[in-house]
């Protein structure tokens, strides 16, 4: 029987969600039925707040095929000359009108349709990925599968250039009510139910039961999209109550330009939180630290991010702040409290840091559920339905 042929296009290989996301996929898939390969659209340390492309050489390790997007139009489109190029860009400064059109975009959008043809299911790790390949071409292939990594309430233009009318296939962990709003304005399309999920290898993280003073763990990106103003406002007024505890932030990103820095400033908290950069393994970095308790973010009650499956399945509790409530039901508050009110946010971190006991208690639960609910072992099976088709 031959194989279905599966392509994924992505932007890069750095250490992110999105990245290890398709990673985590590529390595489930059986590969006696599957022929993966990889369409990199972004050139190779593209992306400065990164030192390499992390899952570059393991992504090939799992005998994917991997292709640039800047290469095939290299060798596949007729470039204009040197020459051609320095007159377009004389007759433009000086009439604003190009002598030599290369017509690229539209040869562009030929060869992709021709790449594309060649899989059955063509899938795009995130809006964003879609946009850059396909909106911004007037491309519309049949076969895709557009995976959403990111929601409307980090960024309300990013659907912008998609036709609405048209129909599409979405891949998201978005449960109903998040799909509803998610994908309010658009009118024709298929959704299929995938949650974030990778290899579940359980650990122990372990507490330091001698410390004294109480450490708060946050792992994310800095960006502009994951603010950390609740976090910040809730160690203000954990020490205000006399707790003694400090925050350490891991992620990329420059705290000074993006802000942070000043923001703890102002509220004088500049002596108890530290920003310590990207770190390749949270695993180790648990072990090592012996977090009391890691604060994350959720959106509508559910994980944001695979730092908070990696860090439940060390047994380390966590708490949720969640940036896009809809204030509906959902089994996983059980396990995983998220909250919107900040007086209950800092009273229930508050009351877990007080029992070590009860912080080993809800770290358990949490891990337990990693395991249930968030295995690609389990959960392969949901996009694997789709490839059947």
């Amino acid at each position: 029987m031959s194989k279905k042929k599966i392509l994924w296009v992505v932007f890069d290989f750095v250490q992110a969600g999105g990245q290890r996301y398709v990673y985590e996929i590529c390595k489930a898939l059986d590969k006696q039925k599957y022929q993966i390969d990889i369409l990199h659209v972004n050139d190779f340390n593209a992306d400065k707040n990164w030192q390499d492309e992390y899952y570059y050489q393991p992504t090939l390790d799992l005998g994917c095929t991997i292709y640039n997007l800047t290469e095939i139009f290299r060798t596949s489109i007729e470039q204009l000359s040197p020459f051609k190029k320095k007159i377009n860009k004389i007759c433009k400064k000086l009439f604003s009108k190009i002598l030599f059109n290369d017509k690229r975009m539209k040869k562009e959008k030929f060869c992709l349709e021709k790449l594309f043809e060649k899989y059955n299911y063509v899938n795009f790790s995130g809006i964003g990925v879609y946009n850059a390949v396909c909106i911004s071409r007037g491309l519309h292939p049949a076969n895709a599968l557009i995976n959403i990594l990111t929601g409307k309430f980090q960024g309300i233009d990013i659907y912008k250039g998609y036709d609405k009318n048209l129909f599409y296939q979405f891949v998201s962990g978005f449960e109903l009510e998040g799909l509803k709003q998610e994908l309010s304005e658009f009118t024709n399309y298929k959704h299929t139910y995938l949650p974030l999920s990778l290899e579940c290898q359980p650990y122990s993280a372990g507490l330091d039961f001698n410390r004294k003073k109480l450490v708060i763990g946050i792992f994310t990106r800095l960006s502009f999209m994951k603010p950390l103003d609740p976090y910040f406002y809730a160690l203000k007024l954990l020490l205000e109550q006399g707790v003694d505890v400090e925050l350490k932030v891991y992620g990329a990103g420059d705290p000074v330009a993006l802000g942070f820095s000043r923001q703890l400033e102002y509220l004088y908290l500049k002596d108890r939180v530290r920003f310590c950069g990207h770190v390749e393994s949270i695993p180790e970095t648990l072990k090592r630290e012996k977090f009391d308790l890691i604060w994350f973010q959720s959106t509508n009650k559910q994980l944001a991010g695979y730092a908070a499956l990696e860090i439940a399945l060390g047994a380390v509790p966590q708490v949720l702040w969640d940036f896009n409530s809809l204030e509906t039901e959902s089994p996983i508050e059980e396990v995983f409290k998220s909250f919107t009110n900040l007086t209950q946010f800092v009273a229930y971190t508050k009351m877990l840091l007080s029992s070590k006991e009860l912080l080993c208690t809800i770290g358990s639960k949490q891990q337990q559920h990693i395991l249930e609910y968030h295995s690609i072992d389990k959960n392969i099976s949901l996009l694997e339905a789709i490839y059947a088709i």
